[in-house]
């Protein structure tokens, strides 16, 4: 402003000089020509000085208006990431309120890390979903599922808990995937879940090492919970590509003691019942004989909301296949060896025939587990199974390697 006042000063002053000096300086010239000679001068600077105002002014409006529009590109391509986030956090449909309850679920696992475990074991108030109770799916002797270390030193107790503990706090819980398959086109169908911790050295620590240690420290509850939120969040990417595929994600009916967070769950899934379709929880048979009053409320309300369920590391066959059916379980697991002529068998006075249909009037799939060899599955497909699972379709995975 003081800018413009100056320029209108300086032409104005001029103009007053051209009125008063042109008389003098021109000889006969009219005083009143002088006045009009002044105030034709300071029109024109006028306009000019218009004009130019008008032009500067407008460059920078176009400026201006050509910064807003580049930061409302940025804005909007930070929305979108910010949108793509969300939706990998909350899934396909946006779904806040279930990432919500996913962070409450996490915050209370973190509360749990952050206080000393009770080794003593509480009475059992429900049940919890343990990703892998024991990894018998994995048969054969790995370097990784042995108890070694890479030094070839087996841990002590001690150490294996720290480790633990440090995976937990450090984000280094990690979930692997084995393939379920349809025979005989080996087609999968189906993803089983479980839960690996990465040591300090690279070491690789299975849950047939950590688990009973991480029971006793009163930490198990919440691997299986972690573990169980990585599933959740693995379904609903995997279910923006194929919503054909299931994820068994094994249960065990020792380690959620905690009624709070069994009502969590609950409400969790409550959010998220498009999920039931992708997630079968699966149970050993020595905690489904020995579930409780509590674990059999608990399977009912997870079983009214949709969820199916299955039961493996079968040891016999005395089951009530009715009572199953009702149950809302739908697979059964039984190692291949035990499905075989001439294999060592299970005591269950069941033909293998005769075990199919019984399951298949249930409406419960058979599932071959442990399948080493392409003899087992020659052997497998004469006597009819339609689904199976072991090394010879695919070991544990991390995710992103089995896309």
């Amino acid at each position: 402003m003081l800018y413009h006042s100056v320029i209108i000063i300086a032409y104005a002053l001029t103009a007053v000089v051209i009125a008063v000096q042109a008389p003098v300086y021109v000889e006969g010239l009219d005083p009143v020509v002088g006045y009009w000679a002044g105030g034709v001068f300071f029109l024109i600077c006028a306009l000019v000085h218009d004009f130019t105002m008008r032009h500067v002014e407008r460059a920078r409006f176009q400026r201006d208006l050509q910064k807003m529009r580049s930061d409302l590109d940025m804005a909007e391509t930070g929305l979108d990431r910010f949108d793509n986030i969300l939706g990998r956090l909350a899934g396909k449909d946006g779904n806040m309120d279930s990432f919500a309850g996913e962070m409450q679920i996490l915050r209370k696992l973190l509360k749990q890390l952050s206080t000393d475990a009770n080794p003593e074991p509480k009475d059992e108030e429900e049940f919890v979903l343990s990703p892998d109770a024991e990894l018998q799916e994995e048969p054969r002797e790995d370097p990784k599922d042995s108890g070694e270390t890479q030094e070839g030193i087996l841990p002590r107790d001690a150490e294996i808990l720290e480790i633990v503990r440090a995976g937990l706090q450090e984000n280094k819980v990690d979930l692997y995937l084995q393939p379920i398959v349809r025979l005989p086109q080996r087609r999968t169908l189906f993803y089983e879940a479980f839960s690996r911790i990465r040591g300090p050295r690279g070491e690789v620590i299975t849950p047939g090492q950590y688990l009973n240690i991480a029971e006793t420290a009163g930490l198990i509850g919440t691997i299986d919970n972690l573990l169980l939120i990585r599933c959740v969040q693995l379904i609903r990417r995997v279910r923006q590509k194929n919503s054909e595929i299931g994820f068994f994600v094994n249960v065990s009916a020792r380690t959620l003691r905690d009624t709070a967070f069994f009502r969590q769950f609950v409400d969790f899934l409550d959010q998220n019942k498009d999920l039931s379709e992708s997630l079968i929880l699966e149970f050993a048979q020595i905690d489904i004989d020995n579930a409780s009053a509590v674990v059999q409320k608990g399977l009912s309300t997870l079983a009214k909301m949709g969820l199916h369920f299955s039961v493996d590391h079968v040891e016999r066959l005395d089951f009530d296949f009715g009572e199953l059916g009702k149950r809302n379980f739908r697979y059964m697991k039984v190692a291949a060896v035990d499905l075989l002529p001439g294999g060592t068998g299970l005591p269950m006075d069941i033909h293998p025939d005769d075990l199919r249909e019984a399951l298949f009037r249930e409406n419960i799939e058979l599932i071959a587990s442990m399948v080493e060899d392409e003899d087992t599955v020659i052997g497998l497909l004469d006597v009819e199974i339609g689904f199976g699972q072991g090394f010879l379709f695919g070991v544990p995975r991390p995710p992103q390697a089995v896309n």
